[in-house]
């Protein structure tokens, strides 16, 4: 009698370990239907860094696994962009604006450390346009405001905007392209997208040349006066 608890207990284990083999051999068939779907179909960014590391994990890649433990080490000493880009700004972030979509265009002027942001964005009673013009002395982590209002847009004005966004497929666009310069001239749109419970964010970083330009130039001349921007002839 007092080996039916021990038996009890061994077929207890026996029996969960089956099931969770079960589990793992329908998991990994997903898995391998999943990589051999991508791999073939040639409409997936296989270069894409999630797809790479679940890729790495599921089949054990000790190689890819180093390279990826490295560059996280890396991105948590040198903090990403979409961090600097929603901290390191003296403005509430977009999710922060009690909107249901937002924008918030980020343009880097040549040879100086001045900003120019614009933030457009849409709730149920309204759609408004903020300015801001700012020095950014990152070594002492001041920051000094020039220009800086706010005002009313029109639900067309905003249609135009949306629809030149959708144009430039701003949602599918990468986040960065690889290609960086060291003076300035870089164009960063941030987004917020909230229906419900769900929220989405996005942000594109570009320099110089982009598909975001048409956007952003109509946001720039159109939507602002000369008068209302910092440098005027622009």
């Amino acid at each position: 009698m007092r080996q039916i608890p021990f038996i009890l207990i061994s077929l207890f284990f026996l029996t969960c370990n089956q099931v969770d083999k079960t589990h793992k051999s329908y998991r990994d068939s997903v898995i391998d239907r999943y990589f051999a779907m991508v791999d073939s179909s040639g409409q997936y960014d296989t270069a894409d860094s999630q797809y790479k590391t679940l890729k790495a994990y599921a089949y054990n890649d000790t190689t890819s696994l180093k390279k990826i433990d490295s560059l996280t080490v890396i991105h948590s000493t040198n903090r990403q962009n979409w961090d600097l880009w929603t901290s390191d700004i003296p403005l509430p972030e977009l999710k922060q604006l009690n909107a249901d979509e937002a924008y918030r265009f980020i343009l880097s002027h040549l040879g100086s450390p001045a900003y120019e942001t614009v933030t457009i964005y849409k709730n149920d009673t309204s759609i408004k346009l903020h300015y801001l013009f700012y020095f950014h002395d990152k070594e002492n982590s001041k920051f000094k405001k020039g220009k800086d209002f706010e005002k009313q847009i029109s639900k067309d004005q905003w249609d135009n905007m949306t629809s030149k966004l959708r144009y430039s497929d701003y949602w599918g666009l990468k986040t960065e392209n690889g290609i960086r310069g060291d003076d300035g001239g870089d164009l960063t749109l941030i987004a917020y997208k909230r229906s419900g419970d769900n929220e989405r964010n996005h942000y594109v970083h570009r320099w110089l040349l982009t598909t975001l330009n048409d956007t952003f130039y109509y946001v720039y001349n159109n939507l602002l006066d000369k008068k209302e921007r910092q440098f005027p002839n622009n």
